[in-house]
């Protein structure tokens, strides 16, 4: 095997890494021409990624680094953004940039995570081929296969994808210690346990989503590469070592990943699950269809599909497909190998891909349908394709080349088969929907597939002469191989199908959708009258997250790690289903007001259907100004932060209350509270009569009960990382106050400093009894999981270091 490595590992590690990054500019490069910067994509990356690290960033220099006022309704910064990017090396080094570079910094941060993923393959699958331009193409095919592509618009997908190579690398090496060994005798794997323990802590930081994926797909590893060929002794001593190794890993990190954790725990986007005839089958035979076409084309974006699509997979990431071969090389190694641990590896995760409920298991058996997976068993196949390629243009590879290439026209003829319209007429490629995005990948599939035909079946193995027609033969005083040509074609196609799909999602996003992006949400933000009060601003749905972007809290926020107790007080309160995306409906004017939301901001340059504009605003708000497009209403029905209220209303009464808009306005005289809990504060709080919720409150005497709460509310209210700080009006008698705060576990309220109980009201917020006169109220916030994850983490690192100072001492016995 060493014969053929001619150049050092770090000379080629530093090779594959400038190449991948240059790649990754060439094919974002006409972007930055056309458009100029900052690089403008669609979806999740403009309304999401580029708001979070701003937002983080922001938080991090300025010491915000337990409670955030301004994601959603209030939040951790762990526990909103480490799913997102807390955990990523890449966002870490933009911390000592100014905000401002963030937007700009984005397709470096992109292509650097691209040279990461194919340095990180080459270390992988370096070590089990033979040719060193072998493992060269897998890398560029793991770096620039289709799931990274399509998931550009989900920035934070790729840091788990970068770094996956190295603790699966970690993990063999751990296993390699015993794997065919029959020893009796202990012997502990020093440096290869460091370098899991390590991975598994850098994994688990990364995000603790992709983790637990990880953590399952490394026990098929072991059970389908390991078990096999082992006595039940040497089993139990490689399980024992991966066991001891990923329990420490975990520990160590503890601090960290105990908040993320318990930071979105309850959260209904979590806690929904597979069940049913949804365990062992898909709702549409089309999914299957679509699973193979990932295979063999060039990836759907992300939200727009093309052919087999389907509703369930809008945010799938269903993407597989490698940069020339495709299909070919994995197909191909079938052919070869009669008996391999890779085939069985491959054939297990086809299933796990085609069956609901084992496909789930990757997700925790969340409901939703997501491929997010799908980047460890292309690692597999990229190594396949490699060590098929190091065997020249075999016949096994030719047939996986026509294969795919059959699979991939089979798609194309299903796609433009007739079919029936609404009228029952027959209609051709109605098939197809996003007709643009569709044949741009065919069309970069078919080039794609063609150099692949070319590169196999018509260049030579070896190329000494090329034929000049004005003259002489020109002999070449080094061969080129048929590899290098291949390697050539595999970095073309890498850069053909990624710069496809980056063109799929840019141009949804007209040349001045972005102008106006940039000028509206990087570069200006609203100056309101009294930024010096605490309150809640609302945007349209052309703007989302830019509220939370200028650093306001927001009733319409597009984040889905937030806290379960925001969840539960939209549910409870008024039936309002959250997904990813915080939307309180129009006609409701009650729940806007308790939120102290005073501004709603309308994008008067973008947004067509302009609710305002059009003269069907929302009751109660009166237009202020216009800075920069955006339209500013103020809600004259607002009430500041800290109000009391006098009466209650128990939650078993309050959900017999069928109609929504009746529960809007009530939420302006009553406070809900739990059953068991009213009865302690009756007579402080009276309970609310019963001819109150019989009809629709009227508008005159809803505007009342808001000016009466807006009588009631604090002098005072600031707010700081660890909660927030209030002083009371002058109260003429014990009252319950109200704080639109989500009572999220570690929040303690004080009065003149003694500790005072929190009341769950309206379903997750938080309320208080305060007594009679002025007092001074002090939240303070400390993330779950902050002290007992600090113990677990020191534990970790003890008992860390205690095994490398064993390992020396055994070394040096």
């Amino acid at each position: 095997m060493e014969y053929y490595r001619e150049k050092p590992l770090k000379v080629r590690l530093v090779q594959i890494y400038f190449l991948s990054f240059i790649m990754y500019m060439v094919a974002v490069l006409p972007f930055f021409i056309e458009r100029g910067m900052p690089f403008f994509y669609y979806g999740d990356y403009n309304v999401q990624q580029i708001p979070f690290y701003t937002v983080a960033h922001r938080a991090i220099r300025s010491g915000n680094l337990f409670y955030l006022w301004n994601v959603d309704f209030g939040s951790s910064l762990v526990g909103s953004f480490s799913f997102y990017l807390l955990g990523s090396p890449f966002f870490w080094l933009t911390i000592p940039f100014p905000e401002k570079f963030i937007p700009y910094m984005m397709p470096y941060l992109m292509a650097l995570k691209y040279s990461v993923c194919a340095v990180t393959a080459y270390a992988y699958i370096r070590r089990k081929v033979i040719r060193d331009d072998s493992a060269f193409i897998g890398a560029l095919l793991y770096a620039f296969s289709g799931f990274n592509a399509c998931n550009i618009v989900f920035n934070h997908f790729t840091d788990a994808v970068a770094f996956f190579p190295l603790f699966l690398l970690s993990f063999d090496r751990l296993m390699e210690l015993d794997h065919h060994k029959d020893l009796w005798f202990f012997r502990p794997a020093g440096k290869r346990f460091i370098f899991f323990v390590l991975m598994t802590s850098l994994m688990a930081v990364i995000n603790y989503y992709f983790f637990f994926g990880e953590v399952l797909f490394l026990i098929l590893y072991f059970v389908i590469c390991y078990i096999p060929g082992n006595n039940i002794r040497t089993v139990l001593r490689m399980f024992m070592r991966a066991l001891l190794g990923g329990l420490l890993g975990v520990l160590i990190p503890a601090f960290y990943v105990l908040q993320a954790v318990l930071g979105v725990s309850g959260n209904s986007r979590i806690s929904n699950i597979l069940l049913g005839y949804d365990l062992v089958s898909y709702e549409s035979m089309n999914m299957l269809w679509d699973i193979l076409k990932s295979m063999v084309m060039i990836p759907d974006i992300i939200g727009k599909g093309t052919v087999f699509y389907t509703a369930s997979v809008k945010n799938a990431s269903l993407a597989v497909f490698l940069p020339l071969f495709g299909l070919s090389g994995v197909i191909a190694y079938f052919y070869m190998k009669k008996k391999s641990v890779y085939k069985r590896l491959i054939l297990v995760c086809l299933i796990f891909a085609l069956i609901p409920g084992l496909n789930a298991l990757f997700s925790l058996l969340n409901e939703n349908y997501y491929a997010r997976w799908f980047y460890m068993p292309i690692l597999i196949m990229s190594l396949m394709t490699a060590k098929v390629i190091e065997r020249g243009a075999s016949k096994e590879l030719k047939k996986g080349c026509l294969i795919t290439c059959g699979l991939f026209l089979l798609v194309l003829g299903i796609s433009i088969l007739p079919s029936y319209n609404d009228y029952h007429k027959i209609k051709y490629m109605a098939l197809i929907e996003n007709d643009k995005i569709f044949w741009r990948d065919v069309i970069g599939t078919s080039i794609i597939l063609l150099m692949l035909i070319v590169s196999i079946f018509l260049v030579p193995k070896c190329i000494r002469k090329i034929p000049n027609p004005f003259g002489k033969t020109i002999e070449l005083k080094r061969p080129i191989m048929r590899l290098e040509i291949l390697l050539i074609m595999t970095a073309i196609s890498s850069v053909v199908s990624l710069h496809i799909v980056l063109k799929n999602g840019s141009g949804l996003i007209t040349d001045y959708g972005k102008e106006q992006w940039e000028k509206q949400m990087l570069n200006s933000s609203p100056t309101l009258d009294d930024e010096e009060d605490y309150f809640r601003t609302e945007t349209d749905n052309t703007a989302t997250n830019y509220d939370m972007y200028w650093g306001y809290g927001s009733l319409h926020s597009f984040i889905s790690t937030i806290p379960a107790q925001t969840f539960d007080f939209l549910k409870g309160t008024l039936d309002i289903e959250r997904t990813v995306e915080t939307r309180i409906p129009e006609f409701c004017l009650g729940i806007r007001a308790i939120l102290s939301n005073k501004y709603y901001l309308e994008n008067s340059l973008i947004n067509d259907d302009a609710m305002f504009k059009s003269g069907n605003g929302i009751p109660g708000f009166m237009f202020t100004s216009s800075q920069n497009g955006i339209d500013i209403y103020r809600n004259m029905n607002y009430i500041p932060m800290g109000f009391t209220y006098d009466y209650y209303i128990k939650e078993s009464v309050w959900e017999s209350i069928e109609d929504i808009e009746i529960k809007d306005r009530l939420l302006s005289v009553v406070l809900i509270l739990p059953d068991k809990e009213a009865l302690k504060y009756d007579g402080i709080i009276n309970e609310l009569p019963e001819s109150y919720y019989k009809e629709a409150m009227p508008i005159e005497v809803f505007e009342k009960n808001c000016d009466d709460r807006r009588q009631s509310a604090c002098q005072k209210f600031d707010t700081n990382t660890r909660g927030f700080y209030a002083m009371t009006s002058n109260l003429s008698s014990d009252k319950i106050m109200f704080f639109s705060v989500p009572n999220m576990k570690g929040l303690k309220l004080k009065i003149e400093d003694k500790n005072a109980e929190i009341i769950n009201a309206d379903y997750g917020m938080i309320a208080i009894k305060v007594p009679a006169g002025v007092h001074f109220i002090r939240a303070l916030y400390l993330p779950a999981g902050f002290i007992p994850g600090l113990v677990l983490s020191v534990i970790g690192l003890v008992l860390f270091a205690a095994y490398i100072m064993f390992c020396r001492f055994y070394k040096n016995r």
